[in-house]
């Protein structure tokens, strides 16, 4: 965990692997893609942003809410990951979002 002297926000690492099965020869030739970056946890006025535009646009709602929370220093390389992967907002703004008590496994 690290903090910033700017904010004094809490920054924690998430990690995400996975295969890009188009970058290999063939599918089981593809390279395992392994992504860090550092969030800090989103205030109540970035989720109730991300509540009130994902209904519109969930993938803009989830690119916001992780360009909100990463790190100053990783914004530039996590925002060139999400132009190759542009799943990546989607997969970190869940886990974002599972580390502040919202979840669909309610109940499951």
């Amino acid at each position: 965990m690290s903090e910033t002297k700017e904010t004094n926000r809490r920054y924690v690492l998430f990690s995400h692997t996975f295969s890009d099965m188009w970058a290999g020869e063939s599918a089981e030739d593809a390279p395992e893609v392994t992504l860090s970056y550092r969030f800090a946890k989103p205030t109540k006025t970035q989720i109730q942003r991300l509540q009130d535009k994902a209904a519109r646009n969930a993938g803009q709602a989830s690119r916001n809410l992780v360009l909100d929370c990463v790190h100053p220093d990783d914004k530039q390389s996590l925002t060139e990951a999400m132009e190759e992967y542009p799943g990546l907002s989607s997969t970190f703004a869940t886990a974002i979002l599972k580390g502040v008590g919202i979840s669909a496994d309610l109940g499951n």
